[in-house]
C-alpha cells in the first residue's frame, strides 16, 4: 500500500453499516476499503476531512473487526489516539467540507465550528467561518473562531444574523482575536491635565490586559491542540516535525521573557538547540 499517496474524499467508499452480530471475515470489498481507508488516515495530518470520513467507514461498517473487538482500541492500538478524538473526527469532517470553498480548515478550526453547527445548523457555521476569516484578513484561528461563537446570540433567526452579529462584535472590541484592538492617536490641541493622563493610563492598561488574555486563550489552545499530535508529526515527517517543535520552543522561551517583563534584546540566547 502507498502510504505517501494522497486519498481524496471522492476516493473513499459511502459509509454503511455492519451489524454487530456479523462475525463473518472481510470479504474481497471490504477488505479493499479498508485499505483505502487506513490509507487515508495515514495522511491524518494532512487531510482532516479524509481522516475523518476514513474513520467513519470504518467504524460503522466494523471494519476493524478480524482483528479488534472494538473500535476503540482498534483507534488506540493502531492510530495512537482515544476513541473520543476519533468520536471528533468523525463529526468535524462534514464541518471541513462545508467551509471548504472558502478555506481549508484544520481540525482544531473545526472543533470551534462543530458547537455552531449542533446549535445553528451548518449554514451558521460557514457563514462564521467566513465573516471570521474577512475579519481578521484571512487570518482567523481556532481561538478567534471560539471568540466568535461565543458572541453568537441563543438563537438565530437565519444563518446570515452571524454575520451581522460578529460585525457588531468587532466594532465593539469584544472580538480582539480577530480584530486587535488598535490604539489610535489623536492629535492634541491642548497640553493634556492630569485627569486626561489618568485616563489614557487606564485606557492603555485595559487594552494591555486584553492583550494579556488573548494571549492567555491562544497559549491555552496550542496546549489542547498538541495533544497527541506530536507523536503523529513525528511519525509522518520527522525533520520537519523536529524543526517545529524547536521553532515552537524557542518562541516558548521568547514569550517567557516578555512575560516576565525583560527587554527583547536576550530573548533570542535561551535556545541554542
Amino acid at each position: 500500500m502507498d502510504t505517501t499517496a494522497v486519498v481524496s474524499v471522492a476516493s473513499l467508499p459511502t459509509p454503511y453499516d455492519v451489524s454487530d452480530e456479523v462475525d463473518s471475515p472481510l470479504s474481497d470489498r471490504e477488505r479493499g476499503d479498508l485499505e483505502v481507508c487506513e490509507q487515508a488516515l495515514h495522511g491524518f495530518r494532512k487531510a482532516l476531512v479524509v481522516a475523518g470520513k476514513a474513520l467513519e467507514v470504518i467504524k460503522r461498517g466494523r471494519l476493524y473487526r478480524e482483528t479488534h473487538g472494538r473500535f476503540g482500541d482498534y483507534v488506540e492500538e493502531v492510530w495512537g489516539f482515544k476513541r473520543a478524538h476519533a468520536y471528533r473526527l468523525i463529526d468535524e469532517w462534514p464541518v471541513a467540507v462545508a467551509v471548504s470553498p472558502i478555506g481549508d480548515i484544520n481540525e482544531a478550526q473545526a472543533r470551534e465550528l462543530l458547537p455552531v453547527v449542533k446549535k445553528h445548523g451548518q449554514d451558521a457555521a460557514v457563514v462564521v467561518y467566513r465573516e471570521a476569516r474577512e475579519l481578521s484578513g484571512g487570518r482567523v484561528t481556532a481561538a478567534g473562531l471560539a471568540e466568535a461563537r461565543k458572541v453568537l446570540p441563543k438563537r438565530l433567526e437565519v444563518p446570515e444574523q452571524a454575520a451581522d452579529v460578529l460585525r457588531v462584535a468587532a466594532a465593539e472590541g469584544r472580538v480582539p482575536l480577530i480584530v486587535p484592538p488598535r490604539v489610535q492617536v489623536t492629535e492634541q490641541v491642548t497640553p493634556p491635565t492630569g485627569e486626561d493622563v489618568l485616563k489614557d493610563g487606564v485606557r492603555a492598561g485595559a487594552q494591555a490586559v486584553a492583550v494579556l488574555e488573548a494571549a492567555l486563550a491562544q497559549q491555552q489552545q496550542i496546549y489542547d491542540n498538541l495533544a497527541g499530535t506530536v507523536a503523529l508529526a513525528q511519525v509522518y515527517d520527522p525533520g520537519r516535525a523536529e524543526m517545529l517543535l524547536h521553532q515552537l520552543r524557542q518562541y516558548a522561551h521568547r514569550t517567557m521573557y516578555r512575560a516576565r517583563g525583560r527587554s527583547g534584546g536576550n530573548e533570542d540566547q535561551g535556545d541554542g538547540g
